[in-house]
């Protein structure tokens, strides 16, 4: 009986189910959106989840819903399921990229990512897509922008999780100086900068350091400042730091870097300008 009836109603019934799961996935994103006036990972992952969740659910429901006309249509109409095959084509691409980067633990909410020409941090994922908030590859800070993803790329395109990157990288300046003014103790007085600079962060810089060497048993540079002097073709001097600092202080590190070198050469050689 209850079969008969589910049959005759069918279609209103899995329309009902439908509003129901679209209602509750919009009341639901809406309430964490309001609760929460800036969207952290946990959000956005539960974001995320609920949308993946409602998606599959209406899916299943209409595939079972009409499973066996679906089989007979399948069966009895070759062609036109070849047809419906080629035409969804880039959805089942999409959903085997969205298995086999999840599968493998590529990445998750949070990470940094960089795809082909694309780099941001991943702020939602789904069957189809992955969205990614646009992080500048040089200042590496946030753009406003976002960018959508088709999952299918991921099958045909590397993809490399720059995590690593988000909170300390190695930032190197380098700095060509006019008419060579060398001073016999510049390093001594470049490193003492150096130090001073990285006063507030050395420390954890160096714990994490550690962290990265053992969490990728690859042996990468020490964390503490590095200072190279070599020339160009022209014969003017370039001076090439390397320092470990955390990633939101790039810009005014190396901003100052090159106020101190600016100082140093203006002190040996008054009389010279500045090449950068």
């Amino acid at each position: 009986m209850l079969q008969t009836f589910f049959l005759e109603h069918r279609t209103l019934l899995v329309i009902g189910f439908v509003i129901l799961v679209v209602l509750a996935r919009i009341v639901s994103i809406r309430l964490i959106r309001e609760r929460n006036a800036i969207l952290r990972e946990p959000h956005r992952r539960l974001i995320s989840a609920i949308r993946n969740i409602s998606f599959s659910l209406i899916a299943a429901t209409v595939l079972l819903a009409w499973l066996p006309e679906i089989q007979h249509f399948a069966l009895s109409i070759t062609a036109i399921a070849l047809a419906i095959v080629i035409a969804t084509k880039e959805l089942t691409l999409c959903i085997s990229g969205s298995i086999m980067t999840r599968g493998s633990s590529a990445f998750s909410i949070g990470d940094w990512i960089r795809s082909g020409e694309h780099f941001g941090e991943v702020i939602e994922e789904n069957l189809l897509t992955t969205v990614l908030q646009q992080i500048d590859p040089l200042t590496y800070t946030n753009t406003g922008r976002t960018i959508i993803i088709p999952n299918s790329r991921f099958l045909t395109e590397t993809v490399i999780n720059q995590n690593f990157l988000k909170r300390y990288l190695f930032q190197t300046v380098t700095f060509t100086s006019t008419g060579n003014p060398w001073q016999p103790d510049w390093r001594e007085r470049l490193m003492a900068q150096l130090h001073d600079m990285s006063g507030d962060f050395a420390e954890t810089a160096r714990r994490y350091n550690a962290m990265l060497e053992q969490r990728t048993g690859v042996d990468i540079p020490n964390a503490e400042p590095q200072i190279e002097f070599s020339t160009n073709q022209f014969g003017n001097l370039v001076t090439t730091i390397t320092l470990f600092c955390p990633t939101d202080h790039l810009v005014s590190i190396e901003q100052r870097i090159i106020e101190t070198l600016l100082a140093m050469q203006t002190a040996a050689r008054p009389d010279v300008s500045p090449a950068g």
